[in-house]
């Protein structure tokens, strides 16, 4: 091999390794990657005592040495709500990792201690840090019923006639505030309808279509120690424009019968103990009868119907049920537009 050739390959060679070791790489090295992790700058909060009731807004702030998956929980030290959020980055920005007093799941969060806890998977290191709320949040949406008041002057309840029947407002045990409205008895006949409660409601203002519309209600099940066969949550929501209780005899109102345009939806099997919230798009409601374009339309909702049922013990349907209060209790029950409540 000739010194010109040889000198030509040690060029190239040359210039090879050089273009390699310039290259730019995207992203963070291997050894970082494959490094130890380490908390440059530890969890802190921005409000250690918000005000959720005028909008106060807590941002959270942590620092690694590389992006990480990561898990942000405020717990309430005397309801038990949890708030998680999650992430995979080197840093939770204040601006963006924040809290505005939701929760992940009921019960909802009152003036109350927290604390609050940061972990990375796969590494052992908790971080943590405190704060208090002075005010609860205030939701934004169409309120039906929160039971505060009692049952809405408009509202009409109907229950059969049997053991145990507690359609009515009760302070034991309630999901928001201070009143819930316990819906249940003893099914001791061939019906599978215990009662009912019917709203009035107009809703003429809304915006939002069928998809983007949740009906949004807390359901309080088994605190007794037992639950009935096959109970569940009936809800019917007319868009009639009928009058609302026409027809003083009825044992409810006077806009769900089969001539006009009615939508049903089955909360079942209630089968859970303690409280569940529960959204529900418009879009999921099935019709229940032809009286109307069968266009779910939310500007036209004039009223909802909220029924207790559950498997009949009579006749052997639910044997089992014969000695089981069934229990499907409620409370604040709201619209939402563009998300449910508990995404806000």
């Amino acid at each position: 091999m000739n010194t010109l050739r040889i000198s030509l390959i040690a060029l190239g060679i040359a210039l090879g390794l050089y273009a390699c070791s310039t290259e730019e790489f995207e992203g963070p090295s291997i050894v970082v990657l494959l490094g130890e992790f380490d908390i440059l700058d530890s969890l802190r909060v921005t409000d250690s005592n918000p005000d959720f009731s005028v909008n106060d807004v807590v941002g959270f702030h942590a620092e690694f040495n590389k992006e990480v998956d990561w898990t942000l929980v405020i717990e309430g030290q005397t309801t038990g709500s949890r708030k998680v959020i999650t992430g995979f980055s080197s840093r939770l920005d204040s601006n963006a990792v924040v809290w505005t007093g939701g929760t992940s799941q009921v019960p909802f969060f009152t003036t109350e201690d927290c604390t609050v806890e940061l972990t990375v998977l796969e590494e052992p290191d908790t971080m943590r840090t405190e704060l208090t709320v002075a005010g609860t949040r205030v939701f934004d949406g169409i309120p039906v019923a929160d039971f505060e008041e009692g049952i809405p002057e408009e509202a009409l309840v109907f229950h059969q006639f049997s053991q145990n029947m507690t359609f009515e407002v009760a302070q034991d045990d309630p999901l928001m505030g201070t009143n819930y409205f316990k819906m249940g008895g003893r099914m001791g006949w061939n019906e599978w309808m215990l009662g009912q409660i019917d709203f009035p409601l107009d809703l003429s203002a809304v915006t939002a279509d069928a998809e983007n519309f949740y009906l949004n209600l807390g359901v309080l099940s088994g605190m007794d120690g037992a639950l009935a066969s096959d109970q569940y949550v009936n809800i019917l929501i007319s868009e009639s424009t009928a009058p609302f209780n026409d027809n003083t005899s009825n044992n409810g109102a006077d806009v769900f019968t089969t001539d006009m345009e009615v939508y049903k939806y089955q909360i079942r099997p209630v089968d859970w103990i303690g409280w569940r919230y529960v959204a529900i798009p418009y879009s999921g409601f099935e019709v229940k009868s032809q009286g109307g374009d069968n266009v779910r339309t939310p500007a036209d909702i004039s009223a909802i119907r909220l029924q207790c049922q559950s498997c009949p013990s009579a006749n052997a349907n639910c044997p089992e049920n014969a000695d089981v209060d069934v229990r499907t209790d409620i409370d604040f029950v709201m619209f939402t537009e563009n998300a449910p409540l508990l995404d806000q």
